[in-house]
């Protein structure tokens, strides 16, 4: 009877899924379809904080500037009033039996990256397990860093501008909440993801600062000002693998263009403080 116990057991332990071993898993597939913006400022917005810098170097003007463009314009906006968000949109496939869910996302934008003066910002967003209520989104000496050569790190970008780039959170599916907690590719599934990320609003604006100053005439005249601003994007997204360690898989660059004013997006909301220890 205890034979057959054992083998009958041994049976059973036979059907059980084992994990993987080391090196039999395959890092998923990363297709990359699209980068929207979310929140901007109206063209209003826009054309009432430019409009006093860039007539207060007319000579004709300078002195009346402030008063030409709140007549034109209305009262210049506070920075926070004016904040930029984008969402970045994945499709994750996982090839492997296991559910792999994300630990790190990277992600580097540079703004106007044909020129000398483009503007450069990256940061670690590190995802936190539906089991961890006390895991902070800050990212850790280890987040966003991979061994090889070919997958871009967090100090591959040692230039970066401070706070250019904030992170907004993370979520399954296009309309559901935003959040820190790593999504889960199930086993053999495709996962749809959302990125949200915002830019600081005073780093921008002073980016953005030289296309107004471009748009003189359009501002003399009353005119409504319009932004066309490059971009390049790049990164690198990190999943769980247990005891196997992490799969780092890159993603990008991926060259666009934002136009500003967008119709149809709301105006842009104060951002939050970027959670600790971001870049």
């Amino acid at each position: 009877m205890l034979a057959l116990a054992l083998v009958g057991g041994c049976s059973t332990l036979a059907n059980l899924p084992l994990p993987p071993m080391p090196g039999t898993l395959k890092p998923p597939t990363i297709t990359f379809q699209e980068s929207i913006l979310v929140q901007a400022p109206t063209q209003h917005q826009l054309n009432a904080y430019y409009c006093p810098d860039v007539l207060q170097g007319r000579t004709r003007v300078a002195l009346g500037a402030s008063m030409v463009c709140r007549g034109f314009f209305g009262p210049r906006p506070v920075p926070k009033d004016l904040a930029v968000a984008f969402d970045l949109k994945f499709r994750v496939e996982n090839p492997n039996k296991v559910p792999l869910p994300m630990a790190d996302v990277l992600t580097a934008v540079a703004v106007f990256p044909q020129v000398s003066n483009q503007r450069l910002g990256a940061v670690c967003t590190r995802l936190c397990g539906g089991d961890q209520p006390a895991c902070s989104a800050a990212p850790t000496a280890g987040s966003c860093q991979a061994s090889s050569r070919d997958v871009r790190s967090l100090s591959d970008f040692p230039a970066v501008a401070t706070n250019l780039l904030v992170a907004g959170g993370i979520a399954a599916a296009t309309g559901q909440p935003l959040s820190f907690t790593a999504p889960q590719v199930a086993a053999g599934e495709t996962l749809d993801v959302v990125v949200r990320f915002s830019f600081g609003p005073s780093q921008l604006l002073a980016t953005l600062g030289d296309l107004a100053a471009q748009s003189l005439s359009e501002l003399e005249t009353g005119r409504e000002l319009s932004f066309r601003i490059p971009f390049r994007l790049e990164g690198t997204i990190w999943f769980d693998a247990g005891s196997v360690g992490r799969l780092a898989v890159p993603y990008g660059p991926i060259d666009g263009v934002w136009v500003f004013p967008t119709p149809g997006i709301a105006p842009a909301l104060a951002v939050d403080a970027p959670p600790p220890g971001g870049t």
